[in-house]
């Protein structure tokens, strides 16, 4: 017959605490020259599929690179500051 040995419960911890969202390294480099597809949303926080329309509508200009579609970001603040206007 196996014997049993008691269990020590584990006492909790306090949270650790969050790291900021931009580490050290990241925050002195450049901008990127090009934003693909994904970074492009995550800048306009929306989806991929939203900037994938904006591009088929010729909303947002693009460059081909091989099979990827690459942005400007500056296109993209063209693209805000636009919108901006429609709306006012």
């Amino acid at each position: 017959m196996a014997s049993r040995k008691a269990v020590t419960p584990v006492p909790a911890q306090a949270p650790a605490t969050t790291a900021p969202s931009v580490s050290v390294h990241q925050a002195n480099l450049p901008e990127p020259l090009l934003l693909d597809i994904p970074a492009a949303a995550r800048a306009l926080s929306s989806s991929v599929w939203t900037v994938l329309g904006l591009l088929w509508n010729s909303e947002i200009p693009y460059i081909k690179v091989g099979r990827r579609f690459l942005i400007d970001p500056a296109d993209l603040r063209a693209f805000i500051a636009r919108r901006k206007e429609e709306a006012a």
